[in-house]
């Protein structure tokens, strides 16, 4: 996973808005890279809302882009090949995505990240924090039944006051 995130830990205002995110400072902060390193995305229906809605270009390219989402969605047409929906749960689509050889999956947004979190399915963790206190909002990491050790990989400061971590998951 790769998230911005306040300080106080949330990665949305409670109405989903994110534009305490936005910074002076151009740059994309290592998310070019990233992306570059993985070989999908999963992400939960109301990031992918408002990623379409935000009026910014597509910004993933031609990389394969699952949608997870119970409900009705309709792909724009320059989105076809490389959108898809699934309602399949976080165990269930990780095989499915094994199964057509995608090794790297990128998961965004807030339920889904909690989901995969709590099915032991992250081994990654890229968390950008934004030096701002919100004071309420949806929360990065939801309930867990068993901690999460992670293991310190880098630390990265920006020049506008991001801090970037890199985590790895040693249990799950």
């Amino acid at each position: 996973m790769y998230v911005g995130v306040s300080v106080d830990g949330f990665i949305a205002r409670p109405d989903g808005e994110v534009d305490f995110l936005d910074s002076t400072e151009s740059g994309d902060f290592g998310f070019a890279d990233f992306l570059a390193s993985v070989d999908a995305l999963v992400m939960g229906r109301n990031t992918y809302d408002m990623v379409i809605g935000s009026g910014v270009n597509w910004p993933y390219g031609d990389k394969p882009v699952v949608v997870l989402t119970h409900r009705d969605l309709e792909i724009p047409p320059h989105l076809t090949d490389a959108v898809e929906v699934s309602s399949l749960d976080s165990a269930e689509l990780l095989e499915a995505l094994a199964a057509r050889g995608i090794e790297h999956a990128y998961v965004d947004g807030g339920q889904t990240i909690q989901s995969f979190m709590r099915a032991g399915l992250v081994d990654h963790l890229t968390v950008t924090q934004v030096p701002v206190l919100i004071g309420a909002g949806i929360r990065l990491f939801g309930e867990l039944d068993t901690d999460v050790r992670l293991h310190h990989g880098e630390t990265i400061t920006f020049g506008n006051g991001f801090v970037q971590t890199h985590y790895n998951v040693v249990s799950k």
